[in-house]
């Protein structure tokens, strides 16, 4: 492990999408570093799973769907009601659609930029308020390259990352005065279901290009969750407002 074994000791955060992927390697890493972590999901079972390979004690899970800003507002403050005051959250709760524009109708725009955009102005709405979130607190929003970089069938997806970037920027000014750190990761394809269920969706040829795009190839969850408990940790204090590549070279082709 990179971080000191106490990098996040008496530290609760709160984790989205923790039943699987970059939220359940995030939370798993956070655990290992000191956090208590409370777990959301849509899957109670697939979360009880996450909350079994945590290291320590106290960690709590929260089934709940983050499709619209008031899901997300409402589970912030169900977890502070259960644990108190959070001192950061990492929210990676997620979803892409893998169509061309033309096919690209209401109900498409409204899954992604739910889960994608609203739900994240929902736990910022949240986190604006006193007691929620401390002074001097952190928020990680999972963004992606696809914001900046063009891709093919994504137009609902880069959209929405592209304005949960420009969200970013707006809340870390807001925020700022109470010393709470508002960033995005910007990832590129990593190894988890989400992105099988894309790979799946194109041909062998359109694969390899896909993969060749990033110079340093696909990436894996722990390579994600890395940067998230540095900027959660002491060691982001002088980061906000920014949104962080972690993309394997992506976005420099």
């Amino acid at each position: 492990m990179i971080f000191a074994a106490d990098c996040m000791h008496d530290r609760t955060v709160l984790v989205t999408g923790a039943s699987s992927g970059l939220g359940r390697a995030t939370a798993n890493l956070l655990a290992r570093c000191g956090a208590r972590i409370i777990l959301n999901g849509r899957d109670a079972a697939r979360l009880e799973e996450t909350r079994l390979t945590l290291s320590g004690d106290g960690h709590e899970t929260i089934a709940a769907e983050l499709s619209n800003a008031d899901q997300a507002h409402d589970l912030t403050m169900a977890a502070v009601a259960r644990v108190g005051t959070l001192d950061g959250v990492f929210h990676s709760a997620g979803t892409t659609k893998v169509l061309p524009v033309k096919l690209v109708k209401d109900k498409q725009l409204d899954d992604v930029f739910g889960a994608n955009l609203w739900a994240a102005f929902g736990i910022a709405r949240a986190a604006a308020k006193r007691d929620v979130v401390r002074d001097g607190g952190a928020l990680i929003f999972m963004s992606s390259v696809a914001a900046v970089c063009g891709r093919p069938a994504l137009s609902a997806y880069c959209a929405a990352k592209a304005g949960l970037d420009g969200m970013v920027r707006s809340i870390a000014v807001e925020m700022a005065p109470r010393r709470i750190r508002v960033n995005s990761i910007a990832a590129g394809a990593v190894e988890t279901a989400m992105h099988d269920t894309f790979v799946s969706s194109i041909n062998e040829e359109a694969r390899r290009d896909y993969e060749d795009f990033h110079l340093l190839k696909f990436g894996v969850p722990e390579d994600i969750a890395n940067m998230a408990v540095f900027l959660l940790s002491d060691g982001g204090r002088w980061i906000t407002g920014a949104s962080l590549a972690v993309d394997g070279g992506a976005a420099a082709k």
